[in-house]
């Protein structure tokens, strides 16, 4: 992996410390997984021809996202899979649909719904404790009020582009926290059962 060959690079240069080095590469790890991620973003929106909304829906994925939790695969592959099988869906969905306010508010009021009610859902490699759970079911809260009132002005002043990358993006978020959580479940049931 690159990000290990440059905190490796470091290291024997003596520019680091073995300690540095850990949080180095994985400081790099996670930029190269969102950069990988906003690039297969962008190439669905070029194949759906909706560029502007791909790039706004990153911007608005990524914070509800990293703080309502949801689904976590085993691997990174398998990750970016999954992240780029529902983000295609979810442009064939609402590519396939007129988006009208109507259509747009119902869906956001469901997805929002869920999850205003799911998040935070954490993962058994990452399991948060009580006063976690609160900073992040509140930080989830206050990005989905803030995106929320962006989807008002967008409604107000007809802008399509960005009513639909908010529509997208709480889809996702609401899928991902679904699957999280029958995945957790599931695991609970098979660890309950042995």
């Amino acid at each position: 992996m690159l990000a290990d060959r440059i905190a490796d690079f470091l290291f024997k240069g003596g520019n680091i410390t073995d300690e540095e080095k850990e949080i180095i590469c994985f400081g790099l790890e996670s930029l190269e997984g969102n950069l990988l991620g906003i690039g297969l973003t962008l190439i669905v929106g070029i194949c759906f021809r909706q560029v502007r909304e791909a790039i706004l829906l990153w911007w608005l994925l990524f914070p509800l996202r990293k703080n309502a939790g949801g689904y976590h695969a085993k691997t990174k592959t398998k990750c970016m899979l999954i992240s780029l099988i529902i983000l295609i869906i979810a442009f064939m969905f609402f590519s396939a649909f007129e988006c009208t306010v109507i259509f747009c508010v119902v869906c956001v009021m469901i997805t929002g719904c869920v999850i205003w009610i799911l998040s935070p859902v954490d993962n058994p490699s990452k399991e948060l404790d009580v006063v976690e759970h609160k900073v992040y079911r509140r930080r989830t809260r206050l990005v989905l009020v803030v995106e929320g009132s962006i989807l008002l002005l967008a409604l107000y002043f007809q802008l399509d582009f960005v009513t639909k990358s908010i529509v997208i993006a709480y889809f996702i978020v609401s899928v991902s926290l679904l699957m999280g959580l029958i995945s957790n479940k599931s695991k609970q049931i098979s660890v309950h059962k042995i």
